[in-house]
């Protein structure tokens, strides 16, 4: 199975749909009827109802989180010369989506939440098909307890704290975000021998923001500091589900990001040649990749005694934000 970007002659009622995720059979299968590069019809259908009909879906994120999560299920059951269509009429007795977990979980060395996350995509794609193409579920529904702890308005609920989830779904147990301390964040600082980097990661460390938010960050809000002030507060828009939120970016960290601009940056996209909106460029002079992993691998290598990653540094910010609001000391943090 393949995952193709469509072009703008891909179209819906005359509206175009470009980058959207195609997925096509990469081998030929005479038994299911099946030629390469011929679309899997039904995994469009449901794209197209689940990223584009309805209308609690707007980012292409999104759109390629589903077809891949889609993707890697039916790639399964290709290799193996399954076909996800034929379905026991008994849902207990059907294995087909319960073998795929856990090779998810065993041979992949996926963890529990995200091979869930992959599930809820699958029992959302047979959900939407029952009845047009198969007439039975490969799984069944099953009542399990919920905690709702102290939320607002939760006494006026009236399901006993129950509700009904597919029985392929794995136990999760809820993870205590993980964030580091003032003095690991100076030992990370120090370890930083990368001036780029160590500007990305302050800028995560002093506004909290996303790994695609630091990939994407737009060069125009950097500006030269004038005035006597404390921040600067910037509008960023390639944010999750792209919502454009504002933040805070303090003076001394904007003095030296507006440097950057002009002398780091500066060299690296007149020797690459590339014209980029986005604020950081790779040592190449290229823009990041706001898919990839490589800011990832570059706070791994550097062999810090503890776990640093990219969202951590999102926790250690409003961690520290919270601790210092609560002591009455400072709204802000700057390691």
């Amino acid at each position: 199975m393949l995952s193709i970007k469509s072009t703008s002659d891909f179209e819906i009622e005359s509206v175009k749909y470009p980058n959207f995720p195609l997925l096509t059979w990469e081998a030929d299968n005479q038994e299911l009827g099946i030629d390469s590069g011929m679309l899997c019809v039904e995994a469009m259908q449901f794209l197209i109802y689940e990223c584009l009909k309805r209308g609690r879906v707007n980012s292409e994120n999104t759109w390629w989180t589903y077809g891949n999560h889609l993707a890697q299920f039916l790639t399964f059951c290709e290799q193996n010369s399954l076909d996800w269509r034929d379905i026991s009429e008994s849902s207990e007795d059907e294995m087909l989506v319960s073998a795929y977990r856990d090779l998810c979980v065993g041979e992949f060395g996926m963890s529990v939440n995200s091979t869930n996350q992959h599930l809820r995509t699958i029992v959302r794609f047979y959900s939407y098909g029952v009845g047009k193409w198969f007439k039975s579920l490969p799984y069944s529904l099953e009542s399990v307890s919920v905690n709702k702890g102290q939320q607002f308005l939760a006494h006026t609920e009236r399901n006993g704290g129950k509700k009904y989830s597919s029985d392929l779904m794995m136990k999760t147990f809820e993870k205590k975000a993980k964030f580091l301390s003032a003095i690991e964040v100076r030992e990370l600082l120090s370890a930083i021998e990368n001036p780029t980097l160590k500007l990305m990661v302050r800028l995560c460390l002093q506004t909290g923001i996303r790994r695609k938010e630091l990939l994407l960050f737009p060069l125009h809000v950097i500006r030269k500091p004038t005035e006597n002030r404390a921040y600067y507060a910037v509008n960023i828009s390639r944010t999750k589900g792209e919502r454009e939120r504002k933040i805070h970016i303090p003076t001394r960290l904007m003095e030296d990001l507006w440097r950057y601009v002009n002398e780091a940056r500066f060299q690296k996209q007149q020797a690459s040649g590339v014209v980029s909106d986005c604020l950081f460029l790779t040592s190449d002079g290229q823009e990041w990749t706001s898919q990839g992993s490589a800011f990832g691998k570059a706070l791994k290598s550097l062999n810090l005694p503890f776990h640093v990653s990219p969202h951590m540094l999102r926790h250690t910010y409003a961690t520290h934000m919270l601790k210092g609001m609560l002591e009455h000391k400072s709204s802000k943090f700057e390691p």
